[in-house]
């Protein structure tokens, strides 16, 4: 189901007749277009959302039990699901509903799902055994409402970003594109004396450490100031790569701006040497690691990889 047809919804009690048919529902009273509804809460706000505005929701579908079997927010992850207003398409359509909600609005409502297939084909399609209810429950709970500048200025914002975010990968790759290809070069001719560069590379920096049982040398260069790194932490990381002989295949340090590698420790997949070396850090620290070729890229190069801890963020 698509989002983008979501931003709001609103509720007067006057829209709603006294009397009318029996509710399916208890509780529920009928309106002139063919829906049924009725308010939880009535919230604090007087303000309605605006045709191209948006609303800040918690939204879940109902059968027709009035049960919930999809909570929007918990799928999505998002505590308030963002919802763009659109202009209603039918007389009786869940926008008509939303577009009278106020902040701290609780309500619920039916909409016959005959007319939502028929007006939007591609944001309903549900399983099979809720496809073909005759009537689309809604929960809707409003947290907050942008006005459509709100919304514009929000949008111009992102796409500025997603402009600069663009630039940035423009310069990156016009760097490590040679850089690569020429680590791709060096590699094949060092790789059949990779064995014998080891002894001479550890003298000539000084690396003290001895190899751990799976031949991986960790040298701490600047003890970290922050918390010990724990498996599930967000890690951000500024590194290089490089082989026995000093080319550097892979690093995020040669591009001023460029961001630096987030990923989930112990989670997101990351070459085994690698993660196990990064688990002794601390935040804020600095370490050299030798990774031999199985715990590494397993290609019969060993890889030498330069490590900062920018930020550690606890375990969600």
């Amino acid at each position: 189901m698509k989002k983008s047809i979501f931003a709001g919804i609103a509720f007067v009690a006057a829209m709603f007749a006294a009397c009318g048919p029996t509710s399916p529902w208890p509780g529920y009273t009928a309106n002139e277009n063919g829906t049924w509804f009725i308010q939880h809460v009535k919230g604090e706000g007087t303000e309605s959302v605006e045709e191209g505005g948006a609303m800040f929701i918690k939204i879940k579908f109902k059968d027709m039990k009035d049960s919930v079997f999809i909570d929007v927010n918990k799928e999505s992850r998002s505590p308030s699901y963002p919802m763009r207003m659109d202009k209603s398409e039918f007389k009786g359509d869940f926008l008509d509903i939303m577009q009278k909600l106020h902040v701290g609005d609780s309500v619920s409502f039916f909409v016959k799902m005959d007319s939502l297939k028929k007006y939007y084909p591609e944001e309903f399609i549900f399983d099979p055994a809720h496809d073909t209810m005759d009537y689309l429950g809604f929960t809707i709970a409003v947290d907050s409402i942008y006005t459509k500048a709100k919304v514009d200025e929000l949008q111009a914002k992102a796409q500025a970003e997603r402009q600069k975010q663009q630039e940035m990968m423009m310069k990156i790759q016009a760097v490590k594109i040679p850089l690569q290809q020429k680590a791709d070069s060096v590699a094949r001719i060092i790789k059949k004396k990779d064995s014998q560069m080891l002894k001479p590379y550890l003298t000539a920096n000084k690396i003290t450490a001895q190899p751990d049982k799976d031949g991986i040398y960790y040298q701490e260069t600047v003890p970290g100031t922050g918390a010990q790194l724990m498996p599930g932490m967000i890690v951000s990381l500024r590194y290089v790569g490089k082989y026995l002989d000093g080319t550097i295949f892979d690093a995020n340090t040669l591009v001023e701006g460029e961001p630096a590698m987030t990923f989930r420790l112990g989670v997101d997949p990351m070459i085994p040497g690698f993660t196990n070396s990064v688990l002794k850090m601390k935040d804020k620290g600095k370490s050299v690691f030798i990774l031999p070729p199985k715990q590494g890229y397993d290609d019969s190069l060993t890889r030498v990889f330069e490590v900062e801890v920018v930020e550690a963020k606890p375990a969600q």
